[in-house]
């Protein structure tokens, strides 16, 4: 078993957990009383976890596959959760609207994970274009 086979069945069995939970209860997963919620989920460990863990795991697939490769399976798993929102997506979209306009806007409040999308965008249009 290679490293992405690793990865991958850690997370279907950590999806396979989280979906048994939230059938049973909602709030035991979101709820500001589980421990693990109020650990990771919160506003500075979230980036670090995804960064430490998102950079890891492209590290294993770049191994694999092209940064194109990994851009297509993005779309898809975007396309998954669009799937998955639609029932709600126009409370989704309501809520994120009141929060931008709130908040300052998009820049003012996403402007590190844009960085990061528009390097990866770059880099795909280089590899595709350029190389």
């Amino acid at each position: 078993m290679n490293n992405i086979e690793i990865i991958v069945l850690v997370f279907i069995a950590l999806s396979i957990v989280k979906l048994i939970t939230l059938i049973i209860s909602p709030r035991a997963w979101y709820g500001p009383s589980n421990p693990i919620i109020r650990l990771v989920w919160n506003k500075i460990s979230a980036t670090i976890f995804a960064l430490i863990f998102g950079g890891i795991v492209l590290f294993y697939l770049l191994m694999e596959i092209s940064i194109v490769e990994v851009f297509v399976a993005v779309v898809f798993a975007f396309l998954l959760a669009i799937l998955t929102l639609a029932p709600d997506i126009k409370k989704i979209f309501e809520g994120m609207i009141n929060h931008l306009e709130r908040d300052g806007g998009i820049l003012k409040k996403y402007w590190f994970s844009l960085l990061i999308w528009l390097g990866l965008m770059t880099w795909v249009v280089w590899e595709i274009f350029i190389l």
